[in-house]
């Protein structure tokens, strides 16, 4: 049988160093080494990716000699690692490239669909509204962005990784160490290096490299069992030199700002958005589509895509939030009766002779009356009671189910009329009328005393009895400030709240051709007949379907001109600055300074930041950021074992995310130090809380601030969300908890497992018999390719391992003692969650940094780059020496280049 070449598997013995082929089919099984004097045990690999055969090849005279590579010494296994754990790392590495990038979000892709719920005509006027003038809309320049910034893009001068360096210490490194598994076709991982033989190659694939590197850096690579290891020299220089050329910046340089993609609001920004526009309470985002997340944070711009689907739910919104804002026809009155058979029958309630309804025993009636506006009503009920006992037949009024009156019959068989002024809102009500005293004595003497009924013929609303203006919603008073009358025309009152309401929905000056293609929907509505107002609903939603308000626009003072970095317009840094602090539209206040162009300024910016951040609505900061930096919507998936963890229910998981919640808005609202993230020696609980901590006198279900003196817990990382959402339904996971450090609070996330890599379970299944959770790691760490990573991850979660997966905290496990001891490589041994979190503390540049750069990621909508490096060290900076508050940080992310400033869109940065 003939064998294609691409369906085998090139494989090298690490033993040995025979080289040999294997079948794809025989992938993950286990074998044996061809050389009998060898025979050692492996798993076949997975297939690698291969190139195509047109791809191109490395150049003649660049091939490795097999010669060369079988005369390589092969170190023991016990040597290798002795060498790798001795190699130094330089700390310019270790600080700022150990972290791996996130995966880079995919490009949005715009599926634009037809304005759908409206009028063809209406249709066709939005659309034109949607796509008119949409990529250039003129605007008058404030003073900061007419001066612009004349600077060009930041320039990397000269690095010291020189090529020459690169011939001498780089390829001969990738040559000896990684060609196995990165050359001749084979691709594991996605990465080849034999191409590359400049080092302009690398800066052509620098993610290729920046890949490379954190696995250096992490001594993934190569392998703890490949057939040789770099020395500390050699591993050093190649770290230094890959350093210098990916990130070398020269930060007495103009800096390069970046440039953000068009960010459409997400659901929580859409929501408030509405909300301080309009004044609505209505939360019309709960039914969008959920909002992907790129870089850890759902308001990216690269990953908020605009789908159809999104698309029709943004019209059948703005349609609803338009119709709530706006009272279609203020001065509309109410006259509905609604009589016999209309009438809705409930319980014993039945149609009788003269079309009344006869409650025999109890029951109701009821009628469904539109409200067009909130205000003061007269309800009118046609009714009689049929007498007997010692009272009188009653019949009690409801509003949507609420009893607000009783009417007392006086007849006997006569139809009675009442009368009742009740303040109804606006929306569809009922109106019920129920009979609520039977009575039934069947041996009374008098025939006519033995039995108590009641009966309605109709019921009435008329209204709104007296009309003002101030009883109108506040929403409707703050678009339809005015309307038309004797010395008011249609145009010139629709002009007026357009003029208004327009540069608040678009968060920007709006030109006079603007305003009047929105003026053509409110006559367009008048001419079909339609009411002034709802001939300005039909502009409202028009302008909530409109990109300029569905997106963060920025508009590009100087879009071709020469100078490569602006200072962005005020307006549009009123919106960076609210949709950060608020994920909300600017106020008022931020509208004025934007106008005035005195935003720019930094005293006025602090001035900012210190009044939004004491504003309520700075709430956004723990809902939007805390939530996702913590990982804490989460918590929402997580489903512990019922039979294990009995005590955990959806009112625990609630109380768990709002200690959480709760401890970070303190941190903030009070200005505290972030590094009390870690050891804060306080939390929140209420009673089942306490309970679960095990701590004692608090009572009740409202929280209420606790000392966590003399008990094992510190800061967010002993907090039941964190503990619980880092655990297995059934067990802890020492794994996830040391990894949810790095990544979050170190920001050293470890790179991905390589393939092939056995699951613990399967590990565990050679344990012997009673082994312990830790036991079964040390089991796992012996395979090199684990050990490198596990190392430290294992450690961290060693130390969280007296907490169950649930936070509750414990002495055994399944009856064998606790070891929550451990040495964390570089910091230091430690014994319990105390001691580490002091350790964790220590490495205060480490988590300064990772919170700067979730912060500034999650200000600007974008990941973090290698030319943010500068803006980040000032930030690290001024936080340091302004003993670390929260505000310092919040502002100095604010005064940074990446978010006052903007890269020309003409301008390309080096990939």
């Amino acid at each position: 049988m003939t064998v294609s070449t691409d369906d085998l598997i090139r494989i090298r013995c690490r033993s040995c160093g025979v080289k040999f082929n294997v079948h794809g089919r025989f992938a993950g099984r286990k074998g044996t080494c061809p050389n009998k004097q060898c025979a050692a045990r492996f798993i076949v690999p997975t297939p690698p990716k291969r190139r195509s055969k047109t791809s191109a090849r490395r150049p003649i005279g660049k091939e490795r000699s097999p010669q060369t590579i079988a005369s390589i010494q092969v170190p023991s296994q016990a040597a290798a690692k002795s060498q790798a754990s001795k190699t130094p790392i330089p700390p310019s590495v270790r600080k700022r490239l150990a972290r791996p990038k996130p995966a880079r979000p995919k490009k949005r892709t715009w599926g634009w669909r037809g304005l759908l719920g409206f009028s063809s005509a209406v249709a066709l006027t939005m659309a034109i509204l949607l796509f008119r003038n949409f990529s250039g809309v003129s605007q008058p320049q404030t003073a900061a962005a007419a001066s612009g910034d004349k600077d060009q893009p930041q320039q990397r001068s000269e690095s010291p990784a020189t090529e020459a360096a690169f011939q001498k210490d780089v390829r001969p490194f990738l040559e000896k160490y990684c060609f196995d598994c990165h050359a001749d076709g084979v691709e594991e991982a996605g990465l080849a290096f034999d191409d590359d033989t400049t080092a302009e190659h690398i800066d052509k694939n620098r993610r290729q490299y920046e890949k490379a590197l954190r696995m250096i850096v992490a001594e993934a690579m190569p392998p703890g069992d490949h057939y040789a290891q770099p020395t500390a020299k050699e591993r050093e220089r190649v770290l230094s030199w890959l350093d210098d050329r990916l990130f070398y910046v020269d930060c007495s340089l103009p800096p390069d700002p970046g440039r953000v993609t068009i960010q459409r609001l997400n659901r929580a920004e859409y929501d408030n958005t509405i909300r301080d526009l309009l004044g609505v309470d209505f939360h019309p985002a709960e039914d969008f589509p959920s909002d992907e997340v790129g870089y850890g944070f759902d308001n990216i711009g690269d990953v908020l895509s605009l789908p159809p689907l999104l698309f029709e739910k943004y019209v059948e919104a703005a349609e609803e939030v338009a119709s709530r804002a706006i009272v279609a026809d203020p001065f509309s009155q109410v006259d509905r009766r609604v009589a016999g058979r209309d009438l809705q029958l409930e319980g014993s309630a039945a149609l009788r002779d003269r079309g009344y309804a006869w409650m025999a025993s109890s029951g109701s009636v009821a009628a469904k009356v539109k409200i067009p506006m909130t205000s003061e009503y007269l309800v009118i009920v046609e009714g009689m009671g049929q007498q007997a006992g010692d009272e009188k037949a009653k019949l009690q009024l409801r509003i949507d189910g609420k009893s607000v009156h009783t009417f007392v019959t006086e007849k006997n068989m006569k139809t009675e009329t009442f009368e009742y002024p009740v303040r109804l809102t606006e929306g569809q009500r009922k109106v019920e009328v129920a009979f609520i005293n039977d009575y039934y004595n069947p041996k009374a003497k008098d025939r006519n005393q033995r039995d108590r009924n009641a009966g309605v013929r109709s019921i009435t609303v008329k209204g709104p009895r007296d009309f003002q203006f101030d009883l109108l919603p506040e929403s409707h008073q703050r678009v339809v400030f005015t309307r038309p009358g004797k010395d008011e025309t249609p145009d010139r009152a629709s002009e007026e709240i357009l003029r208004k309401f327009l540069p608040r929905a678009f968060r920007r000056p709006v030109g006079d051709e603007e305003i009047e293609r929105f003026q053509e929907l409110v006559k367009l509505a008048i001419k079909r007949g339609d009411t002034f107002e709802q001939g300005i609903q039909l502009a409202v939603s028009a302008a909530l379907v409109s990109p300029h308000f569905l997106f963060r626009v920025e508009s590009d003072a100087r879009p071709t001109d020469t100078p490569a970095i602006q200072n962005i317009e005020d307006y549009d840094l009123a919106s960076r600055l609210s949709y950060f602090l608020w994920s909300s539209m600017p106020d008022k206040q931020l509208f004025e300074l934007a106008k005035a162009g005195q935003l720019h300024k930094p005293d006025v910016l602090r001035t900012q930041v210190r009044r939004m951040l004491a504003d309520p609505k700075s709430q956004a900061i723990v809902d939007n950021f805390a939530m996702q930096w913590l990982n804490l919507r989460m918590l929402d998936e997580m489903e512990p074992d019922p039979k294990l963890f009995p005590q955990f229910n959806e009112d625990l998981r609630k109380d768990m995310q709002t200690e959480t919640r709760k401890f970070f808005e303190t941190v903030m609202r009070e200005d505290r130090n972030v590094f009390e993230f870690l050891d804060g020696d306080f939390t929140f609980v209420n009673e089942r809380l306490a309970k679960l901590y095990g701590i004692g006198g608090v009572k009740g279900d409202q929280f209420r601030k606790v000392s966590l003196t003399g008990l094992p817990r510190r800061g967010v990382l002993t907090q039941g969300s964190i503990l619980t959402l880092t655990s297995n339904p059934v067990r802890t996971s020492p794994v996830k908890r040391g990894k949810w450090v790095m990544e979050n609070i170190l920001g050293t996330p470890p790179p991905p497992a390589p393939p092939n890599v056995p699951e613990l379970e399967e590990t565990a299944a050679k344990a012997p018999d009673g082994a312990s959770l830790r036991e079964q790691l040390e089991l796992h760490r012996k395979d090199p390719a684990c050990a490198s990573c596990h190392r430290v991850m294992d450690a961290i979660g060693f130390g969280f391992e007296n907490f169950d997966a649930i936070g509750q905290w414990r002495d055994q496990d399944e009856g064998i003692d606790i070891d929550a001891s451990a040495d964390l490589k570089g910091s230091g041994p430690f014994n319990g969650p105390v001691e580490l979190v002091k350790l964790l503390k220590n490495r205060n540049d480490d988590f300064r940094r990772s919170l700067a750069e979730k912060m500034l990621t999650y200000a600007l909508g974008r990941g973090v780059e290698y030319y943010d490096r500068c803006a980040i060290d000032e930030i690290t900076k001024q936080m340091k020496e302004n003993g670390d508050r929260f505000s310092t940080l919040m502002t100095q992310v604010v005064l940074s280049d990446p978010f006052l400033k903007r890269r020309n869109q003409q301008v390309e940065t080096t990939k």
